[in-house]
């Protein structure tokens, strides 16, 4: 991939640029961003890009040198993000070096990479004033149906998403949506006049919001704009197909996956693994949302058929990665010093948060809780190893984060900012947490390894030690993040006070507290335990007290739940149920996705608040919203499943579908689980103890 390698001459006109970049040592990231240093001088480099006609030759060089910093840090930080790759590397920098790369384009990639060129200031005025350029520019040209606007659309909500303007990102995506839907992208008709890398670039901005309709749906189905069934074209191909302008047929969303070396790339790894997310999401939403009426039209093998057939999902899309991206010692050292690093650490950060999302219901203390009735249904058995599996995966996860973080650590200066992560990292920072303290609370922890699908990966039998060791690791790979974005500071201080609270208290305040305010008590009997009583009996080990526990009747066919296989989703998948949970809106609408609620909520300012405070993207009462939600500034001026059987008891005992066991084998450290119990305890003794809310948290 060419990179930037031509410097700014030391006499050049320009007074505001760093001294520095004249070295020819000094490569472009680590120059700041010409946004702080004069309002008159962000003005001046301001017009240098959107304005690239009757430019001195000086100016030239100044505007090129500007443009090689932010497009190096794209290429680093955001390329390898869910289909942020529709920029063509060798074209783009090509058109740099010539002069003719498009000014609005240009603009528009400043706008989302300032923050990692001029870190201190995220940005400041000189991103900001990128961002509104090509705001106006696509308010003028709205009338417009062309692939440019297309290209616009993706990095300005890009743009947006990053600065939490999610409003912006709401009605922005509407637009470009339809427009998408109205070139007949989804459909592969792509013009014949265009080469096969202009047309993969199309793709990806297709799947890029195929991407951003599931993280702004939230789990409600209802929300889907992008549908799976209409995504007709292929997956984003081989990065050398796409490189080389080799026309090849890659699979598609649905497809069997192939052989290795596959037709597709890390891209298309990552779209499967939301798709499946979102799927997860839409299923465990619809089992909190049962309300108490219709509960026995409905036998809990059912629900236990779903929660497994997702576990076999994520099995199988795990076994299909290709053996370079399996979770070990030697790809996370080869992937933190490549590009690819912010592509590979969103991957299996999604991976692990996905297993929690699937089990997290069986845990105490939820916003979404299953009812209680529901919990009575189903056998103490299948919800400990849900509680088991949720806590195994937020531990590999808090592994995988101590991994990546050391391996920066390690990092000689670069010449630029050595991030771990990427900016959805620190949004499942108090997912993760909050999990691992539940885990602490309720000892969750214990004999975890025989049980679980978490890779074994650096797995280590520890106590409580070993968890707060896991929950500062988390810590430490969102803390550089704070003096990026102001929403990675306000996830690192919402896990701060929840890890003080639970020093103090030995206990995980549950989300829906608040809620008392403003909502009902959780579904169920006053006369009976509520959905976190049988939980934390469960947890605990401890026998329920309530003596009406609906008895066991087992099922005609045993194998209903055992023999469950999942077909491809279809229209009618998730069709919207008769009854709506009493936690959703009037009539029958659903509820209110999290970025939908901050972009009512906020309409038309910066929110800067982590969607991750409730990483389900759960509905939140205003009141409570307004709770946790600071005082915003604007950046610039101016299914419902009835149960009626419990199953027979011995159906519960089977195994949660597991890897075989060469996967198994390939997904061991090199090193061994003994090297890895020495660093771990070499870390531990050097951070003095994590029991104190002062030890680094």
């Amino acid at each position: 991939m060419l990179r930037r390698s031509a410097t700014i001459p030391a006499n050049t006109t320009s007074n505001s640029l760093e001294a520095n970049s004249a070295n020819p040592g000094y490569r472009s990231d680590a120059v700041a961003s010409p946004t702080s240093s004069t309002s008159s001088g962000g003005n001046n480099h301001f017009l240098l890009i959107t304005d690239g006609a009757n430019l001195t030759s000086d100016e030239m060089l100044v505007r090129r040198d500007i443009l090689l910093r932010h497009v190096d840090a794209y290429m680093d930080n955001m390329y390898w993000l869910p289909c942020q790759g529709f920029l063509h590397p060798e074209t783009t920098y090509r058109e740099i070096e010539e002069g003719v790369f498009d000014p609005t384009v240009a603009a528009a990639v400043c706008g989302i990479t300032a923050v990692f060129v001029s870190p201190i200031d995220s940005g400041g005025e000189f991103g900001v004033k990128c961002s509104a350029h090509v705001e106006m520019y696509l308010f003028q040209n709205i009338y417009k149906f062309t692939d440019d606007l297309l290209v616009l659309f993706a990095l300005s909500i890009t743009f947006n998403l990053i600065r939490g303007e999610f409003a912006k990102v709401w009605q922005s995506f509407g637009v470009a949506s339809r427009l998408m839907l109205g070139l007949r992208v989804n459909w592969d008709v792509l013009p014949q006049n265009q080469s096969f890398m202009q047309q993969e670039s199309l793709r990806r901005i297709a799947w890029q919001l195929f991407y951003l309709d599931r993280m702004l749906a939230g789990g409600y189905e209802e929300y889907i704009s992008c549908r799976a069934e209409n995504m007709k074209i292929s997956l984003p191909c081989s990065e050398a197909a796409y490189l080389e302008n080799r026309p090849i047929n890659a699979e598609k969303l649905y497809d069997k996956p192939g052989n290795h070396p596959s037709t597709i790339n890390l891209h298309a790894y990552q779209l499967r693994l939301i798709d499946l997310r979102h799927r997860i999401q839409v299923t465990t939403k619809r089992l909190c949302g049962i309300g108490p009426s219709p509960h026995s039209q409905v036998d809990a093998s059912k629900v236990m058929a779903d929660i497994n057939g997702l576990q076999q999902e994520l099995t199988r899309f795990h076994m299909s990665l290709p053996p370079e991206l399996f979770l070990s010692d030697q790809t996370v050292t080869k992937y933190m010093a490549s590009s690819e690093r912010a592509g590979y650490v969103f991957l299996h950060t999604h991976l692990a948060v996905s297993h929690i999302d699937l089990y997290r219901f069986s845990l105490p203390g939820q916003r979404e809780k299953v009812p209680a009735d529901m919990l009575r249904k189903l056998p103490r058995e299948f919800i400990a190893r849900s509680q088991k599996q949720a806590v195994a995966h937020a531990m590999c996860l808090g592994r995988f984060c101590d991994a990546i973080q050391t391996e920066v650590d390690r990092m000689q200066d670069t010449g630029k900012l050595e991030l771990a992560g990427d900016y959805s990292t620190f949004q499942m920072s108090t997912h993760c947490v909050r999990v691992l303290l539940i885990a602490l609370q309720y000892k969750l922890y214990r004999n975890i390894t025989d049980i679980t699908t978490a890779p074994l990966w650096r797995s280590v039998d520890g106590g409580e030690a070993h968890i707060r060791f896991l929950v500062n690791s988390v810590q430490r790979v969102t803390r550089p993040w704070c003096g990026i974005l102001n929403v990675a500071k306000q996830a690192y201080d919402h896990n701060v006070a929840l890890i003080e609270e639970f020093n103090k208290t030995r206990k995980v305040a549950d989300q829906r507290a608040a809620e008392s305010m403003f909502m009902s008590k959780s579904p169920g009997s006053d006369r009976l335990p509520g959905p976190d009583a049988i939980l934390e009996s469960i947890a605990t080990g401890m026998p329920e007290e309530d003596p009406r526990r609906m008895s066991s009747n087992s099922p005609t066919d045993e194998t209903q739940w055992t023999r469950a296989h999942p077909s491809p989703p279809g229209p009618s998948m998730f069709a919207t149920q008769d009854a709506v949970s009493s936690a959703e809106t009037e009539g029958n609408a659903p509820g209110i996705p999290m970025f939908l609620a901050q972009a009512r909520n906020r309409a038309g300012h910066v929110t800067q608040v982590p969607h991750t405070h409730n990483a389900d993207n759960a509905l939140l009462p205003m009141g409570e919203l307004d709770s946790v939600l600071p005082d915003s500034h604007p950046t610039t001026n101016g299914d419902n499943m009835p149960i009626g059987v419990r199953g027979e008891r011995s159906m519960f005992h089977q195994p949660i579908p597991q890897p075989s066991a060469g996967f198994l084998m390939a997904q061991q450290s090199v090193r061994g689980g003994d090297a890895y119990t020495d660093h771990h305890m070499n870390r531990q003794q050097g951070q003095g103890g994590h029991s104190h809310a002062s030890s680094g948290y």
